[in-house]
């Protein structure tokens, strides 16, 4: 109760910042707080439920804001599987690194690049060999994130297919491919 009263003392605060800080601190106790009801529906949310429902728990490292974010992922839903990769990747558990790999051969563009860049952010070498096939993405995007995820995870053997990338005719795939380049030499360095 007290932190409700405390967070209600905030909204009444003279600074702006304050009072948004503690609108959106009450908002998360509100959905923490009727989570387990929640959790029984979720089989009738719509996409846009879903989606809010992983935004609002973002800054939440817990089992089951993974296993939502990770049931999440097989929504038909674009925005929603986009949103559940985003959320893996603020969770940052390498456990879901299967999972996001499934969805680098998705249907949808942005899916697929939130999902190159999720293994990138996850950190897990395990998913670097499932991405270079990306790099050959006809979305340009697809191929940055990509290229990006590779070098964060100093996949080495990426190497020829980025020198390629180098020359990609879009300016954001080239800076990514240079980019991906100095991570791995940097972390080749560092092994060596």
């Amino acid at each position: 109760m007290a932190r409700r009263e405390t967070l209600l003392a905030g909204l009444r605060d003279a600074d702006p910042v304050v009072q948004e800080q503690a609108a959106q601190a009450l908002d998360r106790l509100d959905l923490l707080e009727s989570l387990p009801r929640l959790l029984t529906d979720l089989n009738s949310f719509t996409a846009a439920q879903w989606v809010q429902l992983l935004r609002s728990l973002t800054g939440l490292r817990d089992e089951t804001y993974l296993k939502l974010a990770l049931r999440a992922l097989s929504s038909p839903e674009e925005d929603v599987r986009a949103a559940a990769l985003d959320a893996v990747a603020e969770i940052g558990d390498w456990r879901a690194t299967g999972p996001v790999c499934k969805h680098l051969n998705d249907l949808s563009p942005v899916v697929r690049a939130r999902a190159a860049a999720t293994l990138g952010q996850l950190g897990d070498r395990r998913g670097a060999p499932h991405l270079p096939p990306l790099l050959e993405d006809p979305e340009a995007g697809v191929r940055a994130c990509a290229a990006q995820a590779l070098g964060a995870l100093g996949h080495a053997a990426a190497e020829a297919a980025l020198l390629r990338l180098a020359a990609d005719l879009e300016p954001e795939v080239r800076a990514a491919a240079y980019q991906a380049l100095g991570r791995i030499a940097l972390a080749g360095a560092v092994r060596g």
